[in-house]
């Protein structure tokens, strides 16, 4: 016999905050990667200028309809 010692409720919040911890530890390692952020920088200012184009665009543009 299978005995828990969790609620179905303790067993949610728990997998919760699972989920940011693990949400976290990303979070930590993009920030502690200097050049992750200056691309992420520089892609968010792209973005803002207009510089960017739709991804369906650039799928098309290189011939991968239906494989992306």
């Amino acid at each position: 016999m299978v005995v828990s010692l969790l609620s179905p409720e303790e067993k949610e919040i728990l997998l919760k905050a699972i989920g940011l911890l693990e949400e976290l530890i990303e979070t930590l390692e993009v920030m502690s990667d200097k050049d992750l952020c200056r691309d992420l920088e520089e892609a968010l200012k792209e973005f803002k200028e207009r510089k960017t184009r739709p991804l369906d665009d650039l799928i098309r543009e290189l011939g991968l309809e239906g494989e992306v």
